[in-house]
C-alpha cells in the first residue's frame, strides 16, 4: 500500500503494550498513532480522529475490549490480541479482521496486517459502485433476475445441478453448480465447508470438529475443508481436530 495503515494499541498490560509497540514499529505497513492503557482512553482518541485499525485486547478492567468496540459509533477495523481463546467466534461475528492469541510475534502480526490490506483494497475496489450499502450478487430463477444481498444469505446448498440459497427471508432454489457460485462470491465472506455447502462466515455462531452452527442451522464440516476453516475462525494456536 502507498499509505501506511494508521492504528492504535489498546491493552491494560504495560508489558504487552511495550512488546506490541515494538512489533508495530518493525512493520512498515503500520503507523502507530497511540498506545492506550484502557478502553476509555481509546474511545476519547477515536472520538477526535479517524484511524484505520485497532489492535485490541479483550479482557481489561472496567470495560472489555469487546464491549468498547461494539459501542463505537464509527468502527475502524479491529484485530483482537488477547490471552484467551474463548472469544474467537464472537470476534468474527462482529467482523474482526483477525484474532491473535498472545504471545504475538512479528510473523503473526504481518499475516494479520496482510488481511487488513486486502480488506482495504477490496473496499476501494468496490467504491465506484452505486450501491455501497451492502455487497450483493445477482441470481437468475426462471426468466427473472434477483439481487441478493450478502447480509441476507445464511448459507448456500448445492445438490446435483440445483443451488438453494438459504436466506433470512426463506429459500431460493435455482439451477447451477456450487463450484461456479463459489468463484463469484467474496472469499472473505463466503467459505466452502463441505462439497455441498458454502457458508456466510458472518452468520456462524458455533463450530466444532464435525459441524458449524449457522444461525440456528447445523451445517456439516468435512475433513477436506477443516484446515481452511480452522485458519479463518480459530486462533493461530488452535486447530479443529
Amino acid at each position: 500500500m502507498n499509505q501506511p495503515i494508521s492504528c492504535i494499541i489498546v491493552d491494560d498490560d504495560e508489558t504487552s503494550r511495550f512488546i506490541l509497540t515494538n512489533l508495530v514499529k518493525k512493520n512498515p505497513a503500520l503507523k502507530l498513532i497511540k498506545s492506550c492503557s484502557n478502553a476509555l482512553e481509546a474511545r476519547e482518541l477515536l472520538e477526535n480522529r479517524d484511524v484505520d485499525l485497532i489492535l485490541l485486547d479483550i479482557e481489561m478492567p472496567y470495560e472489555s475490549g469487546m464491549d468498547m468496540f461494539q459501542k463505537l459509533t464509527s468502527k475502524p477495523m479491529v484485530i483482537f490480541i488477547t490471552s484467551q481463546t474463548k472469544h474467537a467466534i464472537k470476534a468474527f461475528e462482529i467482523d474482526a479482521i483477525d484474532y491473535i492469541v498472545k504471545p504475538v510475534d512479528l510473523k503473526r502480526l504481518v499475516e494479520a496486517t496482510d488481511k487488513v490490506e486486502r480488506r482495504l483494497a477490496s473496499v476501494k475496489g468496490r467504491s465506484h459502485k452505486a450501491d455501497t450499502v451492502d455487497e450483493f450478487i445477482f441470481i437468475k430463477k426462471n426468466r427473472e433476475t434477483f439481487k441478493l444481498l450478502y447480509s441476507n444469505i445464511i448459507f448456500i446448498e448445492g445438490s446435483s445441478s440445483y443451488i438453494t440459497y438459504h436466506t433470512i427471508d426463506g429459500k431460493i432454489t435455482t439451477t447451477g453448480i456450487l463450484k461456479q457460485i463459489e468463484s463469484e462470491l467474496d472469499p472473505e465472506v463466503f467459505v466452502r465447508v463441505h462439497r455441498s455447502y458454502i457458508i456466510n462466515i458472518r452468520k456462524v455462531t458455533k463450530i466444532n470438529s464435525q459441524e458449524l452452527k449457522v444461525r440456528d442451522v447445523s451445517v456439516p464440516l468435512s475433513r477436506k475443508y477443516k484446515k481452511k476453516v480452522s485458519e479463518i475462525f480459530l486462533t493461530s494456536n488452535t486447530r479443529i481436530d
